[in-house]
């Protein structure tokens, strides 16, 4: 027990948290005992090439975290979750993982394949509750690159470093290893540049990430990718659309023709989530307004509805996403006699409902960037850095440091109380701190 707290401990000082763009912080989510471990490597999202870099780059690293994983939570199955399109690097590690009894788990070219909802069904056979966490089936889920931290942090290193995809309407589509807090236009610059004026940036990923026009923003722990597309794009478009806008549409066009539910991923896994419900809502006020709100409770917001089903480009996600914080505004959820009702068996046709990425390239107009994001080893240490105090789930980071101070790549610069939830903070550029702000730590390079 003191060795499991031990390692929690050196995880917990390293600053790990979860890589694939939740941010929870690893040493929480380890402290569990279950029966299976899960590396997602899947890839999710279109166009992104990171977990396959990760994959090959660090694959003792990464059969080392799974080994570290496994003695912190007693796990006894271990699986690697890889994309079909990535089955050679799949064949790469299967002697490797082999040896220490893991298994290699092939998910088809489907979108999303790596929502971990459907990652611990398809490998184990188990439904996690609604609204509920891997654990509650015996399984834990981590991306291939928090793992491969944890591997770095028992060996006492920090994360200063980060695995991301650059990639879209650049001169060179690359996958580079960069100091966290590298500025999104120096990024762009190591791929060679735009090759449209006034580029904006979809943050980790074309169907959940979020869209960004101020390229000076900095690049976090959650980051997995930036892609870079005109500002024109149909999909940028529509990302920036303002809520008045996609409500108004909404109200007037939504015909109820049910094809956001029949292929959301989560419905098709019995889940009690109707987006052509949730539309409704906008039709309602009051107690309709509440009961109907409900059918949102389980969305999880991968934009299949709204990018990909809807024939009319209505936006059921941003509708269902309005509701779910009305619902938590509120207090409303579903009973357990409710959710008992409304369970459903896995869809019959679900294999034929799932999206192929090929299809997505095809509707979301990505086909003229669909190009391999190879590695690109260098050694870039940009001008400065700016670091947020919140890279994670929990308490903002605390500074230990000020302005003028001198600091070395990997020192500790901004911590969070012992008892409350959170990371530290470490300087990914040796140089002096040029600014502390309230929300960011900013270093320049000496």
């Amino acid at each position: 027990m003191q060795e499991h707290s031990a390692a929690l401990q050196k995880i917990r000082a390293a600053g790990v948290v979860g890589a694939g763009g939740a941010g929870f912080p690893t040493y929480k989510k380890l402290d569990a005992q279950v029966d299976h471990i899960i590396a997602n490597g899947a890839e999710c999202e279109p166009l992104m090439y990171k977990d396959r870099e990760v994959l090959l780059q660090e694959k003792e690293r990464l059969l080392e975290g799974l080994s570290i994983m496994q003695r912190i939570t007693g796990a006894k199955k271990v699986t690697i979750a890889i994309k079909r399109k990535n089955s050679d690097v799949a064949n790469l590690l299967d002697a490797d993982s082999r040896r220490l009894g893991f298994t290699t788990f092939i998910m088809e070219d489907v979108y999303p394949a790596g929502d971990e909802y459907i990652l611990v069904y398809d490998i184990t056979g188990r439904l996690i509750p609604p609204g509920g966490l891997p654990l509650q089936v015996g399984a834990l889920v981590q991306n291939v690159e928090t793992i491969v931290n944890i591997a770095r942090a028992m060996a006492g290193e920090p994360v200063t470093d980060k695995f991301v995809t650059v990639t879209g309407a650049v001169d060179q589509a690359i996958t580079v290893r960069i100091p966290i807090g590298t500025r999104f236009s120096d990024c762009l610059a190591l791929a060679g540049g735009a090759t449209v004026s006034h580029p904006l940036v979809f943050t980790g990923g074309i169907m959940m990430g979020g869209v960004e026009t101020d390229l000076s923003m900095p690049v976090v722990k959650t980051n997995g990718g930036l892609i870079f597309l005109p500002t024109d794009h149909p999909v940028a478009m529509r990302k920036l659309a303002p809520a008045a806008q996609y409500l108004r549409i909404g109200h007037s066009c939504c015909d109820q023709c049910s094809m956001c539910t029949e292929l959301c991923p989560r419905y098709l896994l019995g889940y009690p989530i109707e987006p052509h419900k949730v539309m409704r809502s906008l039709l309602m006020t009051g107690d309709d307004l509440d009961r109907i709100s409900l059918w949102a409770a389980y969305c999880c917001e991968c934009n299949v509805c709204s990018l990909f089903a809807c024939p009319e480009k209505l936006d059921p996600k941003n509708i269902c996403a309005d509701a779910k914080k009305r619902l938590r505004e509120n207090g409303l959820s579903r009973t357990p006699d409710e959710l008992a009702a409304l369970s459903r068996d896995v869809h019959p046709v679900r294999s034929g409902r799932e999206v192929p990425i090929t299809m997505l390239y095809q509707r979301l107009g990505l086909k003229p960037y669909d190009r391999k994001a190879h590695f690109l080893e260098t050694n870039f240490v940009p001008a400065e850095v700016e670091l947020p105090l919140q890279q994670h789930i929990g308490a903002a980071a605390v500074p230990v440091v000020k302005s003028g101070d001198t600091v070395v790549r990997g020192q500790l610069i901004a911590d969070v109380p012992g008892e409350k939830l959170g990371c530290p903070v470490h300087a990914s550029i040796s140089g002096r701190i040029s600014k502390v702000q309230e929300n960011s730590i900013i270093i320049k390079a000496e």
